[in-house]
């Protein structure tokens, strides 16, 4: 017991340096913030969702001694606890249903891929949807807000088009500051999926090769299938999206959540599609380049192939037991 607690600690402090380091502003530091729930997420997976939970308490409890309660706040809130709830739903597992067709080698129907999937999309749009209630909560309203934050950021985007010479014909530099101010909580509820679902896979793998993962490593295009549920958060984004202010941006965060997440879906469900072919390597090579260099402008694509998927459930009929996991 006393092993795993200073294990959890470790991870816990991993957790909050790989936190703390965009501070220092290089592009490494940034590409490394990234996996900063990764070793709560190792330790939960490997160990106990309890290993995950104190590691989180840890790495908050250090960040608000060293530095601020503020930082240490936003931590735990948007790193350190998602990672733990998420190693803890991994976790669940119940007994096999009389006449339930599918059920793991040892007996037990455990919490599924496309569920956890579901709720890296749910707590990324929270997180996001949280950040701009603070905001109104500290400018008064989301137009107060909105013209603050575009009065401090219009000299830059200036600096950077070379005091506006640069900039599109018929936009200014306050208009272009609006969108980008705008964009910032749907982009980064997007970002938060994509970097959490490759955080979780990341923390399995390593879970899996230590021989210390707590429930089976399913193969992924055949058991990634997002419920159905999802759907309401969309129809609840697109309403929201032909309001105003800060109910249309809380529709922008809910649709690029979900949609980042049926664009893992689409994923899914292509590697599936592309099990036969020879040229399978050479396929998903040319689709993960395209993928990278046109980024983001394939999601809707994506999100696109994963909504037929869900509807038609083509993938969940041409599944065989036995396929290897990619």
């Amino acid at each position: 017991m006393i092993s795993r607690i200073l294990i959890a600690i470790g991870a816990g402090l991993a957790a909050a340096l790989l936190f703390y380091i965009p501070v220092k502003g290089t592009a490494l530091a940034m590409v490394l913030a990234t996996f900063a729930s990764l070793p709560i997420m190792i330790v939960g997976l490997a160990f106990s969702p309890l290993t995950a939970l104190i590691a989180a308490i840890a790495g908050s409890l250090v960040l608000a001694i060293a530095l601020n309660e503020i930082l240490a706040a936003t931590f735990a809130f948007s790193a350190a606890l998602p990672a733990w709830w998420l190693t803890r739903l991994a976790w669940l597992a119940r007994p096999v249903v009389t006449g339930e067709p599918a059920a793991a080698a040892d007996g037990l129907v455990w919490y599924p891929l496309g569920h956890l999937l579901a709720w890296i999309a749910a707590l990324a749009a929270a997180i996001s949807i949280g950040g701009l209630l603070l905001a109104l909560y500290r400018f008064g309203s989301f137009d107060a807000f909105l013209d603050e934050a575009v009065r401090r950021m219009s000299p830059m985007i200036d600096m950077i088009f070379d005091r506006g010479r640069g900039m599109p014909a018929g936009i200014t530099s306050d208009e272009l500051a609006r969108i980008f101010i705008q964009a910032m909580a749907p982009v980064f509820a997007g970002w938060t999926v994509a970097t959490t679902v490759l955080n979780l896979w990341l923390a399995g793998r390593i879970a899996l090769i230590s021989q210390r993962l707590g429930r089976p490593w399913f193969p992924v295009p055949e058991s990634l299938h997002l419920p159905r549920t999802i759907l309401y958060a969309f129809v609840v984004g697109f309403a929201l999206m032909l309001t105003g202010g800060f109910f249309r941006v809380t529709g922008y965060t809910l649709v690029a959540a979900f949609g980042t997440a049926l664009a893992f879906q689409g994923l899914a469900s292509l590697h599936m599609a592309s099990r036969p072919s020879r040229v399978r390597t050479t396929m998903l090579t040319v689709l993960y380049t395209t993928i990278f260099v046109l980024f983001p402008l394939p999601l809707p694509l994506l999100a696109a192939v994963g909504l037929i998927d869900m509807l038609t459930g083509i993938r969940t009929r041409s599944a065989k037991p036995g396929n290897s996991s990619t």
